[in-house]
């Protein structure tokens, strides 16, 4: 987009100069420091953003090529914000801990449980439900995701590879697909 610069990442909230603006998913307040960012609107103004944090330490900004909008994570919570407004155009997740790189300027991001894609128009959709309970080892060449998933069940206690295809957005491996649940015969009787 622009060679300007458009967002400031803060060590703290400023101690002086006009108040920062709460940012949240519902739009209450906050009051504690989350994840303070100052922003440069393209009329020449700025604004400091105190983004409600998520769950873990992941805290990045990224931006797009095909539009001006900004991807903030705050520890783990996706914001999609234009500098120029203090509401967020979407807020997702809270769990966030890994980011990847793949093709055709995706960005992956990893979950407790599954993976959302950033397309580079800044949209975002989510995989199926890949793992019980944990991601790890992601690797990404190309269009293929893989990566272990936790299967914390009492006889396994094992990681399940698994690899997802990007452009198919389909699932081979993984722990949470390994028990046919839907056809699981019960295991007790009535008499």
């Amino acid at each position: 987009m622009t060679t300007e610069k458009r967002h400031e990442i803060l060590n703290a909230l400023p101690t002086y100069g006009p108040m920062y603006v709460p940012v949240t998913e519902n739009g209450e307040p906050f009051y504690s420091e989350g994840f303070p960012v100052r922003f440069y609107k393209t009329d020449g103004t700025e604004w400091v953003a105190n983004f409600q944090p998520g769950w873990t330490d992941l805290k990045k900004i990224i931006e797009f090529d095909k539009t001006p909008n900004l991807l903030v994570i705050a520890c783990g919570t996706c914001y999609i914000m234009n500098p120029d407004d203090t509401k967020p155009i979407k807020v997702f997740g809270v769990g966030y801990s890994g980011i990847f790189k793949a093709s055709k300027d995706r960005i992956i991001l990893q979950d407790q449980t599954d993976l959302s894609i950033i397309e580079p128009d800044g949209t975002h959709w989510d995989t199926e439900r890949i793992s019980w309970d944990g991601l790890a080892e992601i690797k990404v060449e190309d269009n293929l995701v893989s990566g272990l998933s936790y299967d914390p069940m009492h006889d396994a206690d094992e990681w399940v590879q698994f690899t997802y295809d990007l452009d198919t957005r389909s699932l081979t491996g993984g722990s949470y697909h390994k028990y046919d649940i839907k056809n699981a015969k019960p295991c007790w009787k009535i008499w």
